[in-house]
């Protein structure tokens, strides 16, 4: 690769990256597909097999379906914690349907899961289930240390 064509793939994948940081607002549940996903949390085709968190704040990714009963009752309360954690977590929704590859390479057979990323790169933790208000907060204080 030339230098040109370098420095071309750098100013556009910078360009991709800035386009979708547009579209992530803190206070709220951000949608993620595919490809938003391996810009913004992690980019798991090109290293499948090690974590490398792409963010710069602890973000927590609720993977779901939208015909999941479970997963209706456990949007409202992620909605309320975007709003109470806003400029402190980011907040993602994956639908497992639209980003059938994402959820198999994350193991996500059952819905809801949350998964809770540290902005320091450590290894995620995973929670399936709709779990209450108190319980995720308490996920929340163990794994992001809040």
């Amino acid at each position: 690769m030339t230098i040109k064509q370098s420095v071309i793939s750098l100013v556009v994948s910078i360009l991709v990256s800035f386009a979708a940081n547009a579209d992530v607002k803190p206070g709220k549940v951000n949608q993620l597909t595919q490809t938003e996903f391996k810009t913004l949390v992690h980019d798991y085709a090109a290293n499948p097999d090690s974590w490398a968190y792409k963010g710069t704040q602890d973000a927590i990714i609720d993977f779901s379906a939208t015909w999941c009963g479970p997963c209706k009752r456990l949007s409202p309360i992620l909605d309320d914690l975007a709003k109470e954690y806003s400029g402190k977590i980011i907040f993602y929704n994956v639908d497992i349907d639209a980003c059938r590859e994402l959820a198999q390479a994350y193991g996500v057979s059952s819905v809801p899961t949350m998964l809770f990323c540290p902005a320091d790169g450590s290894t995620p933790t995973a929670i399936t289930g709709a779990y209450p208000r108190d319980e995720i907060i308490r996920v929340i204080d163990y794994v992001f240390n809040k």
